[in-house]
């Protein structure tokens, strides 16, 4: 840890340095980590969908860099730099308005970048779900980004702009609808159909056998004013979602998610003493034991290296760099239902429905669609915030007009109001 915040102070020191010399930025966008499998992806949708962007690969690897340009057929510039050296995040972040960054784990490469953001007024956004380095980085660096102007949002993937995008418009719904706040969300996850990628399991064990350190004064997750209920998702329990009754099991990013959407709300404040959840809502008493214990036995086989090396053995792990493969990126999909509950026992309900493979087309296209938001000025303040308390509304409108560009036109998410 002395280390990384060696690094950082170095990296600090070296973008305001680089900042007196420069007063333009060369790219809209620098795609960090551009060379691994979730960066390719976030390359090509970028490349496709804002060709007028000024765009710029980044990573540590010049020859992995210039066969990314060669595969997309694209002229952009390349940018070596390694996340652990400070002189070089100095330069990439005074060479952006955004840097956008697939680099994780990120408590384990994402500090250093993170800060000389925040310190020279460059915009960021990344795809972590871990909480506890979010927690961190808000900490130290929030008061340097509101100096500088920079906005930075990290969880700009599937982890957690469903989660936080779409509790805040359920509240607003539910507002629209009965006039006052909820007293509760819960958010049932009703279909998940997707794979891993090599750099979701690198940062799940990095969590697991190296936990970021909890900030001394985690004042910013607003823990007063929205409750977790991390029991909901335990097994046995039932919940009837249109009209059909479904079982209750855990969701696997709900550790992730949770923070982000309470976070959201001490920011905006949208409902005072919210209680919130996230849970699988399954078919079947057996498929969610079967969940649960899938859960349980997996967290608890990443822990260890033998039995790691185990399930890479028998395929059952990707590796670093690796994912599924189009056509399966193509056939994922997912969908979730948002039920507000009033203080009278009122309900609404918000559904937010997915196409693609969530880890990857999903990832990539909120993570962009971020990055370019926040390169258009989107940004409702500096600091270092979450996806609904930086951009909101125009980020949902943007993802609502959004699509892959493969395998047909459908939109990327579908949001629509309804009965429970």
């Amino acid at each position: 840890m002395a280390l990384a915040t060696a690094t950082m102070r170095a990296a600090t020191a070296a973008m305001r340095g680089a900042r007196r010399f420069s007063t333009t930025r060369d790219y809209d966008i620098v795609l960090f980590g551009a060379t691994g499998f979730a960066g390719r992806l976030a390359a090509e949708y970028a490349l496709r969908a804002h060709p007028s962007k000024r765009i710029a690969f980044a990573g540590r690897d010049a020859a992995k860099l210039e066969a990314l340009k060669a595969s997309l057929d694209s002229d952009a510039d390349v940018i070596v730099a390694d996340a652990a050296d400070a002189a070089d995040v100095a330069r990439v972040a005074a060479a952006a308005t955004v840097v956008a960054s697939t680099a994780g784990p990120y408590a384990k490469f994402g500090s250093p970048l993170f800060g000389a953001c925040a310190a020279g007024g460059t915009h960021y956004c990344d795809i972590t779900g871990e909480a506890q380095w979010i927690a961190l980085m808000a900490h130290e660096h929030d008061g340097a980004a509101k100096a500088s102007g920079a906005t930075l949002v990290p969880a700009s993937g599937f982890d957690s702009v469903p989660s936080d995008l779409g509790c805040q418009l359920a509240v607003r719904r539910h507002v629209d609808v009965h006039g006052a706040a909820p007293t509760r969300v819960d958010n049932y996850v009703t279909k998940m159909r997707g794979a891993f990628q090599g750099g979701t399991i690198d940062t799940v064990v990095n969590e697991i056998t190296n936990p970021t350190p909890r900030p001394p004064t985690p004042s910013l997750e607003g823990v007063a004013k929205t409750k977790i209920d991390w029991a909901k998702g335990r097994p046995f329990g039932t919940v009837a979602l249109g009209g059909t009754t479904r079982h209750l099991s855990p969701f696997i990013m709900a550790g992730a998610n949770c923070p982000v959407v309470r976070r959201s709300n001490a920011a905006l404040n949208y409902a005072d003493g919210l209680i919130y959840s996230e849970s699988m809502a399954l078919p079947s008493l057996k498929a969610a034991v079967t969940n649960a214990a899938a859960l349980g036995v997996g967290g608890a086989m990443l822990r260890f290296a033998p039995t790691r090396n185990l399930l890479r053995s028998r395929g059952m792990l990707p590796e670093s760099g690796a994912g599924p493969s189009r056509a399966k990126m193509l056939r994922g999909s997912y969908a979730m239902s948002f039920v507000t509950t009033g203080a009278n026992g009122e309900t609404t309900v918000t559904r937010w429905n997915g196409a693609g493979d969530p880890s990857c087309i999903s990832t990539t296209v909120f993570l962009v669609e971020t990055a370019v938001a926040l390169a258009e000025g989107a940004a409702a303040a500096p600091g270092v915030l979450t996806p609904a308390s930086a951009l909101g509304a125009p980020l949902l409108a943007r993802l609502r007009g959004a699509t892959w560009g493969e395998g047909g036109d459908a939109p990327v998410i579908t949001v629509d109001h309804g009965e429970a």
